[in-house]
Parts: structure tokens; C-alpha cells; sequence
């Protein structure tokens, strides 16, 4: 967001703060270094809430969410309270009936989750509240409440010739996670140093894991993934020759936000903050959904359900799991794009962990913003579960229509995503409402030409690739803590790791694309006060852009 350090003209052009006086900011630069004006720059809104519809409706949801799970949740306790009575009293040995009970419910419950029949012909709601059932069975059984057909005996022996150390595993999993933290932080820093380097490894990255593909493919007696590899790889060989000569103009879209971020760093704590505020929602809607498709399906423990829930109430269910995701995501974008926006204009105001424009752009998008972040990641989330919807239809009867119908969400998917990227970065950077920036920010690139820059996406192959290469890393360093350790435990904790290590580097670098977004706005609209804050990026921008878009790119 601008301050008052930079303001503009009555004729919107930029003006800065120099040596003490204002000055318009196109006057500073010779003529080689003139910036056109165009006419469809933002202007800063006044503070108000926009879309408040939206955001009230998203309260509103999650107060249904919470209010069905208040009323149906103990029906479903109390039905598992009953079989854990029932668990009692056969472990006791005293109630022959409780442990014929018992074994009933759980040999009908493997049986039918584990029939082929069962998937390919169950309703949604016996599918869903199977699937609800295994997972409960599964903690149940890691809590020590046995809902399998395993001797006491037995399970006890097994837990012995593991040989699991607890105090070990936990020190494997601290110093993974601080490894692969540490892995995540220094990515920015290997970013703006090896930016070209690391573009012409994404590029050849993707090669080789085309020609592995096809070779092991061929080798495996496999002939359609030895030809689906071998596609990979031309498509992978071509699509480089084609962009190789944007690689400088990547690498300083690259460079500029990677400083951005690195010079406020706490924008990555929202961004670690929405990972876990994703987990702990997932949590409440899984038990949400699930106790409410459980009670009105009429279903008992072994997953058999004696009513059809109509769709709609898993589309709903969906459009929610969808939306709260989105949501949280988006919240991070339009703080980043704030941020960035700061930095760019203001850049004193931008220049610390905790900057004041990391906190103020993170208030902004939880208040004046939240209705319009709402909207924009409805309409996303409505086009996902109708997705997932006809995913769940195609398993039944595959059709072409269907597998139809699935191709054309998902392309609609993809083209609202992409959408909603550049439009919250306007609304992070003057506070529009989401219909307003969407329509700016593409009425601005149309202004400048610019339509091919928007749609290059080599910087999001790099960032797929550092997260996979720390990953791999990461997997490494918890195998060698846990041979070290000597836990014998090196392939799950090389697995562990890698999870580990692609999730943390993933949540830093999502912020690192959200600030590349932010530069190519910034910049269409003001090239000229980005020279004069950030002189050595500036240039580096202005030549590589020229150099790759010499057509759309003319000054």
C-alpha cells in the first residue's frame, strides 16, 4: 500500500521524496529512461468493508458448521460408547454376548469396507461414513482401543520387536522439522543469488524426469508409461528451447520478490500460520461432515447406512471444505500483496521482520478486505466440488460425458485460480472490492500489452523444483538422524522427511509466487518510482523485460 512518502500528482503521476523535496518521479530520469503514462492506474480506496454480503455469509456457514456438529456429534459418541462398553466387557471375559456383539460389528465393517462391492456400488453416504469409520478405527486402534481381530498378546509382541524409542523419535522429528525449516529460509537467499541457475535446472529437471520416465517405462516391460515418458520429454525438450531466451526475465521477476520477502519475513509467519489453521479446520469438517452424514444416513458402526442423504448435502459440505480453504489461502496472498506493494513505494515502511506493513496489510485482509476475499474464493470453491462431485461419479460409471464434464471443471478450475491471483493482488494493493480489482488489473495489462507476461509461469516450476530438492534433503537428513540414533527406521523417516521438508519449503515459496504476481502489477503501474527505491533491481527488470518481450515491452 502507498504511504505518505509517495504520493501522486493531480495528474496520477508518481511523486517521491527526494533529498528532502517532492519531486515528480518521471522528472528524475533522462529521456533513455522515460516511463509511459497510462490511464488505468489504481488509486487508493478509502477504508471501508467490501462485500460484506460475502464475508457474513462465510461466518454464517461456519456457524452452521459448528451448530450441526453440536447437535449430531454426541449421537455419534454415544454409539461408539456403546461398542467401547461392549469392548469392556468382552476383555473382562465376563458377557459372552458383549464380545459376540463386539466381533459382529468389526468382521461387518472390514468386510464391507474392504469389498470391491461396496465402492462401486454404495451410495455417497455409505461411501463417505465407510471411509469416516476406517479412519476412526484407525485412531481407536493407535489409542489403544483394539477394534481389530488382534490378540492383546500378539500386539504387545510387536510393539516389543520394534524397538521404537519414543525419546528418539521425537528428537528425529525436531531436528527434522528445524532442518527442513532452516532448508526453507535459505531458499530465498539461493534464489536471488542462482536465479538463472536455478531456472535452467527447472528446465532440465523436467527433461530428465521425462526420459527417466520413459526409460524405466521400457525397461519395466511397460510400453504406455515407456510412451507417456517419452512425450514428457519432447514436449519437456521443446517447451525449453521455446522460453529458454525469458530465462533473465523469470529470473528478475524471481529476484525482485525473493528480496521483497526476504526483507520481511513475517508474511511467512502467516503463511505457516495458515498451514496449521487448515489442519485444525480439515479436523472440524471431517467431524462434522461425518457425524452428520452418520446420524441423518441412519448408518451404524460397521458402516451400513439405512437412508440416502440427497446430494446436495455433500455439494454443501464440499462448497464449505472447499471455500474455508480457500479462504485461508487468499489471506495470505492479500497480505503478501501489501506487503510487497509497501515495499515497492515505500520501502522504509518495509524493511523489517515485523515490519509495519507485513502487520498492517495482514489487519487489512482480515477486515476492509475479508468479504471480498470471500467472494472471489467462492466462486473457486463452488467450481471444485462440483469437480469433485463428478470425479466421485465417473469411479461409478465412467462415462464420456462425465469424464467430460470432469475435464471441463477442471479447466475452469485452473482459469478462476489464475484469476483470482492477479485480481487480490489489487485488492492487497489499494483495497477494491474483488468485482472492481478483478476488472482493473486486466483492463491494466490489456492498456499495456501485456497479456503474454501474465501467462509465463517459469518461476512456478522453479519453486515445484526447490521444494522437491528440499524434500529429498530433508528425507536424507532424517535417514542419517535415525541411523545416527540407531532407531532402524531410515525409510520411514526418509519419507517422513521428505513430506516434512516439500510442506515447510512449499508455504515459504507459495509466498515467494504471490510477491512475483505483485512485481509484474507494481510494475505495469509504476516503473518509475520502483527505479528510484530500487535502483539495481530496476534496471535488471527493465532489461531482461525488454530483451524477452521486446513487442509488449517498449520502454
Amino acid at each position: 500500500m502507498k504511504s505518505n512518502l509517495i504520493d501522486k500528482t493531480q495528474n496520477n503521476s508518481p511523486v517521491i521524496i527526494h533529498h528532502g523535496q517532492l519531486q515528480n518521479a518521471n522528472n528524475t530520469y533522462d529521456s533513455s529512461c522515460s516511463y509511459p503514462e497510462i490511464e488505468t492506474k489504481g488509486e487508493q480506496q478509502p477504508r471501508r468493508c467490501n462485500d460484506v454480503i460475502w464475508a457474513v455469509l462465510f461466518y454464517a456457514h461456519i456457524g452452521a458448521l459448528i451448530a450441526v456438529t453440536v447437535k449430531f456429534l454426541p449421537m455419534v459418541i454415544d454409539q461408539w460408547g456403546r461398542l467401547r462398553n461392549y469392548y469392556d466387557n468382552f476383555a473382562q471375559g465376563d458377557d459372552a454376548a458383549a464380545y459376540n456383539k463386539y466381533s459382529n460389528y468389526v468382521d461387518n465393517y472390514y468386510r464391507r469396507v474392504s469389498s470391491s462391492e461396496f465402492h462401486q456400488s454404495s451410495s455417497l453416504t455409505s461411501l463417505a461414513v465407510g471411509v469416516g469409520t476406517r479412519a476412526l478405527v484407525q485412531v481407536a486402534n493407535l489409542g489403544g482401543l483394539q477394534l481389530s481381530n488382534v490378540d492383546v498378546q500378539d500386539r504387545s509382541l510387536q510393539d516389543q520387536e520394534t524397538g521404537a524409542d519414543p525419546k528418539g523419535i521425537s528428537l528425529l522429528v525436531g531436528l527434522t522439522v528445524v532442518g527442513a525449516f532452516c532448508l526453507s529460509i535459505l531458499s530465498l537467499g539461493l534464489m536471488i543469488r542462482f536465479a538463472e541457475g536455478l531456472i535452467k535446472m527447472s528446465l532440465f529437471f523436467n527433461i530428465c524426469i521425462g526420459l527417466i520416465t520413459s526409460v524405466a517405462g521400457f525397461v519395466s516391460g511397460s510400453t504406455e508409461a515407456g510412451i507417456m515418458g517419452l512425450i514428457i520429454f519432447v514436449l519437456a525438450v521443446c517447451y525449453a528451447f521455446a522460453i529458454w531466451s525469458r530465462i533473465p526475465f523469470a529470473a528478475a521477476n524471481l529476484i525482485t520478490a525473493s528480496t521483497a520477502i526476504q526483507a520481511n519475513m513475517g508474511v511467512t509467519v502467516f503463511a505457516f500460520g495458515a498451514i496449521i489453521l487448515n489442519g485444525l479446520w480439515m479436523v472440524f469438517w471431517s467431524v462434522s461432515a461425518y457425524s452428520t452424514l452418520y446420524v441423518l444416513g441412519g448408518c451404524n458402526i460397521d458402516g451400513t447406512c439405512a437412508n440416502d442423504i440427497p446430494a446436495v448435502y455433500s455439494f454443501l459440505f464440499l462448497l464449505s471444505l472447499y471455500w474455508t480453504a480457500q479462504v485461508i489461502k487468499n489471506v495470505v496472498h492479500v497480505t503478501v500483496a501489501g506487503t510487497v506493494g509497501t515495499w515497492w513505494w515505500a520501502p522504509l515502511e518495509a524493511n523489517s521482520c515485523c515490519s509495519s506493513a507485513v502487520m498492517d496489510s495482514h489487519k487489512r485482509a482480515l477486515s476492509y478486505s475479508f468479504g471480498s476475499i470471500c467472494l472471489g474464493s467462492l466462486l473457486v470453491a463452488i467450481i471444485q466440488a462440483l469437480k469433485s462431485l463428478a470425479e466421485s461419479a465417473r469411479q461409478n460409471d465412467d462415462g464420456i460425458l462425465k469424464c467430460i464434464a470432469d475435464c471441463v471443471l477442471g479447466c475452469l478450475e485452473t482459469i478462476m485460480e489464475i484469476f483470482n491471483e492477479w485480481a487480490f493482488v489489487y485488492v492487497g494493493l489499494y483495497g477494491y472490492s474483488f468485482v472492481e480489482a478483478a476488472k482493473n488489473v486486466m483492463t491494466l495489462f490489456k492498456a499495456r500489452g501485456w497479456t503474454a507476461i501474465i501467462t509465463d509461469y517459469m518461476v512456478d516450476r522453479v519453486l515445484l523444483m526447490i521444494s522437491f530438492g528440499n524434500g529429498m534433503l530433508s528425507g536424507a537428513l532424517a535417514a542419517g538422524i535415525s541411523y545416527t540414533l540407531q532407531l532402524n527406521l531410515e525409510g520411514i523417516a526418509f519419507g517422513v522427511g521428505f513430506l516434512v521438508g516439500l510442506i515447510l519449503t512449499s508455504v515459504v515459496l507459495s509466498v515467494v509466487g504471490s510477491g512475483v504476481n505483485t512485481v509484474i502489477v507494481c510494475y505495469a503501474e509504476d516503473p518509475a518510482t520502483f527505479e528510484i527505491n530500487h535502483f539495481d533491481l530496476s534496471m535488471r527488470m527493465r532489461s531482461s523485460w525488454r530483451e524477452a518481450f521486446p513487442n509488449d515491452f517498449n520502454y
